[in-house]
């Protein structure tokens, strides 16, 4: 499937450059914040960030993970950054922006954006083997193997990275999507 996937380009510049261009393409005003890639993120794609104390309430800026870039190909990122979008445009009308609310989803729809949790990632775990028999000592998603030892031989413990799952999309909002005139 990669050999088919239009690549993602991780130029910080040229992210900003197509979200300006979202921006005035669907809702015809400037975006006002950055959009930076965090390569931290990994259990979500994408992230609005926004800061609030009392009723007071500031965009800062949209997070896009480069871990999930990896598993998508150029237009469900797209659709993916459109969502983020959402939620900016949404909140700087004063609108209702979370996930799931009809005026959100509404937004969604319009703008051919993809909906939350329909894109499952895979998850990085470990698989553990004694260093000395080499058995199996099972999987973790996190563990420091230099403060434990194995059951079996009291020996070290090795871990070697494995990706669990794999990547899935339902494929509905994409059949009618509206990002087309970027390809």
């Amino acid at each position: 499937m990669k050999s088919q996937q239009r690549e993602i380009d991780f130029d910080q510049e040229k992210l900003q450059a197509l979200a300006n261009k979202l921006s005035q393409h669907f809702w015809q005003v400037d975006l006002q914040i950055p959009v930076v890639w965090n390569g931290r993120l990994t259990r979500a794609m994408g992230r609005f960030v926004f800061h609030q104390k009392g009723k007071k309430r500031e965009p800062l800026k949209i997070e896009m993970s480069k871990y999930a870039a990896q598993f998508i190909d150029r237009e469900i990122f797209i659709a993916v950054l459109l969502h983020e979008m959402c939620h900016y445009h949404l909140f700087i009308q004063n609108q209702p922006f979370q996930d799931h609310h009809p005026v959100f989803e509404q937004e969604l729809r319009r703008v051919g954006a993809i909906s939350t949790n329909t894109v499952k990632l895979p998850t990085k775990a470990y698989r553990l083997t004694c260093t000395k028999c080499k058995g199996g000592l099972g999987m973790m998603k996190r563990i420091n193997p230099d403060r434990y030892r194995s059951g079996c031989c009291q020996a070290s413990i090795a871990r070697e990275e494995v990706l669990m799952g794999s990547f899935q999309y339902d494929g509905k909002i994409l059949k009618h999507s509206k990002v087309r005139f970027l390809s």
